[in-house]
């Protein structure tokens, strides 16, 4: 009996580009305005804007309770504010940086079931249970990396 050959179509050459959902998308900034870090000092100290934490709350799916949470202020008072403090600019930029690197890895809908569900990893708790401590979003940071590397936990 004669095996049939197969067909693979392979892409001669692979394109590397920024991800659809980079940190800069997610906070609603120009492309390439968080790469310097000096830029980041800048603007953090500016602030972020309503039109940042608003894509971030798009983009993550959370509700205003969570991130006020995670901001460390009132849910009414996010809803009032027009520009971020420092320390609140810097947490909206580690938690959208946390969901590009998610995004990547997993897609938006895989992401967001990711961090809902509990992982053995982190002492069967769910990754959303994390987000509000810089700390936190280290260990998630870590998990997607090793998941990315095949590192077995």
């Amino acid at each position: 009996m004669r095996k049939k050959a197969s067909k693979v179509n392979v892409p001669a050459v692979a394109s590397y580009g920024k991800a659809a959902f980079s940190v800069d998308s997610i906070l609603n900034m120009e492309m390439g305005h968080f790469d310097e870090p000096l830029n980041r000092v800048e603007t953090f100290r500016e602030g972020l804007g309503k039109d940042a934490f608003e894509s971030l709350k798009a983009v993550a799916g959370l509700d205003y309770n969570t991130l006020a949470t995670v901001l460390e202020i009132s849910a009414k008072t996010i809803q009032r504010k027009e520009v971020f403090d420092t320390i609140q600019s810097e947490k909206m930029f580690e938690l959208a940086e946390l969901y590009a690197m998610g995004i990547a890895y997993f897609g938006l809908e895989g992401f967001k079931n990711w961090m809902e569900r509990p992982l053995f990893s982190i002492g069967n708790r769910k990754p959303l249970d994390l987000i509000d401590v810089s700390e936190g979003l280290d260990i998630l940071k870590s998990e997607i990396m090793r998941l990315q590397h095949g590192i077995a936990i």
